[in-house]
C-alpha cells in the first residue's frame, strides 16, 4: 500500500500540465490498490535503492558545480555534477542471472514477518507484540550471513539495529543508511486483501503483503551490503546501517536511543551524511525523468484538546455538554483557514520548480517559467499556485490540520464529564509547534468566551461564572528539520549517484516532503548529526513489465 504521507508528486494532465497527483484509477496508476498490497514496484524499488547505495558507497565525488539557489541566468539554474557519475563494476549484481527472484524472495520473508508497531506498545520485555522483531532479527542473520559475519550488530533499546562496517580511513565521517523493521498495523478490513497481510505471496511480479515498501529499504540496504563484502570490498570511509523499531509510532525508543547510541560513539555532527527512506522517487514530468529526493521533513505535534464540564444525568442535562463545546471546537478549526501556503527561495520546492523550468522539455506551466526567470518573483503568488494544483502539493508547504482521535462519554445516560480529540499536525517547515499552537488556541479562546469556558484554568470573563475549562497539550511534538543545502558536497555525491544508476539524462531535483521518517530525531538542533540528509526511495513510477 502506497503510503499517503510520502506519495508521489506527479503530472496531472488535467490541468494544464501542472504539478499534481496521479489519479488512481489512470493507466500509469498502480494496480490493485484498493487490495493495500505490494507491487512489483516494490521489488523494484528495491533494485533502484541497490544501485542507489552500491554507487553511494564506492564514493562518486568530484567537484561541485551545483546552484546554491543565488539570482543566476537560466543556463545556471540547477546544474548537475559534472563530471557525470559513471556506474561502478559493483552495478553488475542488478544483472546476475536470478537476482531479481532472490531479492524477491528476500523481502517476501521479511514481509511474512509481523514487526507491527501500535500507539500502545509498551516496553520491550513487558508486552509480547515486540516478539516479532526477535523473529526478524534472526531472519536477518540467516539471510546475510556474510553482513553479520564482518559487520558488528548493535542492538539499541532491545530491537533496534545499528550496523557497523569500519573504514580504512579513520579520519573520514562515517556514512549513515537507514531505514525501519516496523510496520503499520494490519488487523482491520482484512477482506479486502487479495493475499493475508503477512503471508508475503509472490504471484508473477507482484508481492502481496504490509509493507514491502517500507521494508524494501532494510532488504536492499543489506543485500548491497552482503554481494559487496562477500566479494571482497573493503570500504574507505566506515557504513553505518542503523534501522530503528518503532518509526510507524514516532520512533521515540528506536531513533532516539540510536542518536543517543551514535553521539557517544562519533561525537556531536559526528555523521557525513544521512539516506534515509522518503522522497518521490524517479518521476516522469514535462518530458524529464526527475529523481526528487526529501531535502526536509516538516515538524509534528499531536495537539490535544481537551474539554472539562460538570457531569450529570441525561433526563436533566446541561445546554451544553463537553461533547458540544468539543465539536463546535473542531468545526471551526475545520472551517477556518489557520494556515498558508508558504513559499521561499530557500524552500525545496522552490528549487524543484527551478528545476522543472529549466530542464522540463514539454509543457511546462508559464506561471513556473515566468517566476523562475524573474528578478524578483512573487512567491506569495507561487505558492497559491502550487498549492491549489492539488492538496498533496498543498501540503509540501503548508502546515496541515486534521482531527484524527477523539474520546467522550462512558454512558448512553451520563453527561460525559471530559471529551478529547487530538488534531494531528505536520509543521510547515518555516513554522514552529509554538505558532502552531497559538493559532488552536485562538480558536479555543472564541468558543471559550462565546460559552463562558475558562481557557488552561483561566477564566476569559470575570464577571460570568466558568462552566467549564478548555485545555491544551502537545504530544510528541517535534520541530522541522534543517534543510539539506543544494551546494554541498552529499548532495553532490546523492546526484552523482543518481546519474550512475540510472542514466545521465535523469535530472536530481529537491523535493520535501508531507510526512516523517526517523531522520527527524537525527536532525535536531542539539542533537549530533549534520543536516546533511536525503530521504529517498528509489523507483520509477511507471514500470515496464517483463516480456
Amino acid at each position: 500500500m502506497i503510503d499517503p504521507e510520502k506519495a508521489p508528486l506527479l503530472e496531472d494532465e488535467g490541468i494544464n500540465g501542472a504539478v499534481g497527483t496521479l489519479p488512481v484509477d489512470s493507466p500509469g496508476a498502480r494496480k490493485h490498490v484498493d487490495t493495500y498490497s505490494t507491487s512489483r514496484r516494490a521489488l523494484y524499488a528495491m533494485v533502484a535503492l541497490l544501485l542507489i547505495k552500491i554507487c553511494i558507497f564506492a564514493g562518486l565525488v568530484g567537484q561541485r558545480y551545483w546552484s546554491a539557489g543565488q539570482t543566476l541566468s537560466p543556463k545556471d539554474i540547477c546544474l548537475q555534477p559534472t563530471p557525470q557519475g559513471q556506474p561502478s563494476h559493483w552495478s553488475e549484481l542488478y544483472n546476475r542471472s536470478g537476482f531479481a527472484h532472490e531479492s524477491a524472495e528476500r523481502l517476501a520473508g521479511a514481509v511474512k514477518i509481523p514487526t507491527q508497531s501500535f500507539d500502545d506498545m509498551g516496553e520491550p520485555g513487558e508486552d509480547d507484540r515486540w516478539k516479532p522483531f526477535d523473529d526478524l532479527k534472526s531472519y536477518m542473520m540467516k539471510t546475510f550471513p556474510t553482513v553479520h559475519a564482518e559487520m558488528t550488530l548493535d542492538l539499541v533499546h532491545s530491537h533496534s539495529m545499528v550496523y557497523t562496517l569500519k573504514g580504512t580511513d579513520k579520519i573520514l565521517k562515517p556514512l549513515m543508511l537507514t531505514g525501519h523493521l516496523d510496520v503499520v498495523p494490519a488487523t482491520t478490513s482484512l477482506d479486502r486483501w487479495t493475499y493475508p497481510p503477512f503471508e508475503g505471496v509472490i504471484e508473477e511480479e507482484w508481492i502481496y503483503g504490509r509493507v514491502g515498501l517500507l521494508k524494501n529499504n532494510v532488504i536492499g540496504i543489506l543485500t548491497a551490503l552482503e554481494y559487496m563484502l562477500s566479494n571482497g570490498w573493503k570500504p574507505t570511509r566506515t557504513i553505518v546501517a542503523a534501522f530503528g523499531m518503532d518509526e510507524e509510532v514516532g520512533g521515540e525508543r528506536g531513533a532516539t536511543a540510536i542518536n543517543d547510541f551514535l553521539e557517544k560513539r562519533y561525537g556531536r555532527q559526528g555523521i557525513a551524511m544521512i539516506v534515509d527512506e522518503g522522497g518521490m522517487g524517479i518521476e516522469t514530468l514535462y518530458g524529464t525523468q526527475f529523481a526528487l529526493p526529501g531535502m526536509a521533513e516538516k515538524g509534528y505535534g499531536n495537539f490535544m484538546i481537551q474539554v472539562d464540564m460538570a457531569g450529570g444525568h441525561s433526563s436533566i442535562p446541561s445546554k451544553h455538554t463537553s461533547i458540544g463545546i468539543l465539536s463546535k471546537i473542531i468545526s471551526e478549526i475545520e472551517d477556518q483557514d489557520l494556515f498558508e501556503p508558504d513559499m521561499r527561495q530557500t524552500s525545496p520546492m522552490w528549487g524543484y520548480m527551478q528545476c522543472v523550468a529549466t530542464h522540463g522539455k514539454e509543457k511546462v506551466p508559464r506561471w513556473i517559467t515566468d517566476a523562475v526567470r524573474a528578478k524578483q518573483p512573487d512567491l506569495a503568488k507561487v505558492g497559491t499556485g502550487f498549492a491549489n494544483v492539488s492538496p498533496a502539493n498543498r501540503y509540501l508547504i503548508q502546515t496541515s490540520k486534521a482531527a484524527t482521535v477523539i474520546t467522550g462519554g462512558n454512558k448512553v445516560n451520563a453527561l460525559p464529564e471530559s471529551a478529547v480529540v487530538t488534531i494531528n499536525s505536520r509543521i510547515d517547515l518555516y513554522s514552529d509547534v509554538a505558532e502552531v499552537s497559538e493559532a488552536y488556541l485562538t480558536i479555543m479562546r472564541k468558543i471559550a468566551n462565546t460559552y463562558s469556558l475558562s481557557i488552561q484554568g483561566e477564566s476569559l470573563n470575570y464577571d460570568e461564572f466558568s462552566i467549564g475549562n478548555i485545555s491544551l497539550t502537545v504530544n510528541q511534538p517535534g520541530p522541522p528539520s534543517p534543510i539539506t543545502p543544494t551546494d554541498s558536497s552529499a548532495f553532490e555525491v546523492f546526484a552523482k549517484a543518481v546519474q550512475a544508476a540510472f542514466g545521465e539524462d535523469v535530472i536530481t531535483a529537491p523535493s520535501s516532503m508531507t510526512g516523517n521518517t526517523d531522520t527527524r530525531h537525527y536532525n535536531r538542533p542539539y542533537l549530533p548529526l549534520e543536516p546533511k540528509s536525503n530521504r529517498y526511495k528509489a523507483f520509477r513510477t511507471h514500470c515496464r513489465r517483463k516480456d
